[in-house]
């Protein structure tokens, strides 16, 4: 049985707590997490069973009520602040925020193999925030989706995290 919004936002907010989040910022995400659930509940989705495209398809509707409410559009980086909050009770829910990508084809699953193996001495090794795995991790899939299509999945065929991840932080920290 999935938990209620009640359960939710002070499960979310003793888990930012806990994570040494500023209080403001865990009010932020508070705030937002629950405009989301009330959101969800108008649409008799459960919070487990959302995708990216709701996600995008509620910033879209938050950018309009910010736009009726003030009269005026919010900055161009708005919709970070919401997002966040929702990307937080999502994990919280989840588990695994945004979704792991499904490959299609082998180069898809080399390319997939390999980010996990990053994430996984990013977390262990390096010992990074989540918001920093995020981060990297992005620009690797970037990284390694472009090395994929300039020389084709026989360059990252010897690809090892282990030798490697000093490299592929290096060229994405530039």
């Amino acid at each position: 049985m999935s938990k209620s919004g009640r359960e939710l936002i002070p499960e979310l907010k003793a888990v930012l707590s806990s994570r040494r989040y500023s209080p403001v910022v865990i009010g932020n995400y508070c705030a937002y997490a629950q405009e989301f659930l009330d959101y969800l509940g108008h649409r008799g989705i459960m919070v487990a069973d959302v995708t990216e495209a709701e996600v995008a398809r509620y910033l879209c509707d938050a950018v309009a009520l910010f736009r009726k409410r003030r009269g005026r559009n919010p900055g161009k980086r708005w919709h970070e602040i919401p997002q966040s909050g929702i990307h937080a009770l999502l994990r919280l829910v989840q588990h695994q925020w945004p979704p792991a990508p499904k490959a299609t084809c082998a180069a898809d699953r080399l390319r997939l193999a390999i980010c996990n193996e990053y994430e996984t001495w990013l977390r262990e090794e390096r010992g990074l925030a989540w918001a920093s795995i995020d981060a990297f991790l992005w620009g690797a899939r970037h990284f390694l989706a472009w090395q994929l299509e300039r020389s084709g999945a026989e360059d990252l065929m010897e690809v090892s995290v282990g030798g490697h991840c000093k490299v592929i932080s290096g060229l994405m920290q530039r």
